[in-house]
């Protein structure tokens, strides 16, 4: 499983809600600052993947706990500026990202929408979330940092995706343009483009004749070429006619609308929904392009302030099983909308059971 992909499964609902209802935001905001900001820590580590011994000092600044005692940890000291958790966090963030630090935060916040206090915040919770994962690779696998450099290497295409550009940018600076070059290097582009100034006209010269024969001959269809429209006339004195949907041809053709159904009171899938959120991933990996509308429903059962947490936590739930397949964060939004659009009668057991859904969209960019 991918470093990414197994960072962000151990975002547990729980512990997204606990954050969230600390620092005052919602859960889904906080679901994506927590995704960029275990990103852009990994992005971090990864750009310095090349030195075995920077690696090695940077895993040295993992915290001994791990797993749900860190997370439970870190939730609970998420208010408390002097939390040692935070603090730790903080420091880690200054050796990885040095004078870089203001800006990396300032373009997560700009991302996910939050304040860039919360960001900061945030950053501090993943830095020693995302080291104690990888010391834990490392040991378990009984990897070098050699090793563990080669795996963050072949990895960097897939973490600087789900970061911003800005990030991406910073961490991996782009390579010196033509105009750097030194003068040695230019006077050689220069000679060659002289050498094959005139070459490229004459080619296209050549070729003229041959693109005009292609040109008449491609537009002309013979009658079995034809589609029905062209080979069967309209009747005469048909006023109105109905062109045919192009839209359908060129679009994917992925489905308008999917609902994800759920147990009572639960934000766990039922097994038929897994199936088909693993379908929907398959399609938006097939279709960058597109991006989907994750609304969360329940039924009218419980109080309408608890069903709207309710369906905003399914949501969420489906957004992070997604981007645990690999989609981009950017590409999904997860909204809950409580008791809101029943799709059938509440009044019984069949019609609430259809009520508790998700119901994910497409849209084409």
């Amino acid at each position: 499983m991918a470093l990414l992909t197994s960072l962000f499964s151990m975002l547990e609902q729980r512990n997204i809600g606990g954050i969230a209802d600390a620092l005052g935001e919602s859960d889904q905001s906080v679901l994506r600052g927590m995704q960029s900001s275990i990103a852009a820590v990994l992005g971090g580590i990864a750009s310095k993947s090349e030195n075995a011994s920077t690696l090695g000092k940077i895993l040295e600044l993992a915290p001994k706990a791990s797993g749900d005692a860190m997370w439970s940890q870190m939730a609970r000291g998420v208010s408390d500026p002097s939390s040692p958790w935070i603090s730790e966090g903080k420091r880690v963030l200054s050796s990885l990202f040095g004078n870089s630090e203001g800006a990396v935060t300032s373009a997560l916040s700009a991302e996910s929408g939050l304040r860039s206090g919360v960001t900061s915040t945030l950053m501090a919770m993943a830095a020693p979330m995302v080291i104690g994962f990888l010391g834990k690779r490392v040991r378990d696998e009984g990897m070098t940092m050699s090793g563990l450099g080669s795996l963050l290497q072949r990895e960097t295409p897939t973490i600087r995706s789900a970061l911003p550009v800005g990030v991406s940018d910073l961490l991996w600076p782009r390579a010196a343009t033509m105009a750097g070059a030194s003068p040695v290097v230019a006077q050689v582009v220069e000679r060659e483009k002289s050498a094959t100034r005139w070459l490229v006209p004459l080619i296209l010269l050549a070729l003229i004749p041959g693109l005009f024969w292609l040109f008449r001959h491609a537009h002309r269809p013979s009658p079995a070429q034809l589609t029905p429209v062209q080979a069967i006339p309209a009747p005469t004195g048909t006023a109105n006619r109905v062109a045919p949907d192009l839209g359908n041809i060129v679009k994917p053709k992925l489905p308008g609308s999917i609902d994800l159904r759920f147990n009572t009171g639960s934000t766990k899938l039922k097994p038929e929904s897994r199936a088909e959120l693993n379908k929907i991933a398959a399609d938006l990996a097939a279709y960058p392009d597109v991006h989907i509308k994750v609304g969360g429903y329940t039924d009218n059962i419980g109080s309408t302030a608890r069903n709207l947490q309710l369906s905003q936590r399914r949501a969420n739930t489906v957004m992070a099983e997604l981007v645990g397949k690999g989609i981009s964060p950017n590409r999904v939004t997860a909204e809950g909308y409580g008791e809101q659009n029943p799709v059938a009668d509440n009044a019984t057991t069949a019609g609430r059971a259809l009520n508790r859904r998700v119901s994910v969209t497409a849209a084409y960019e």
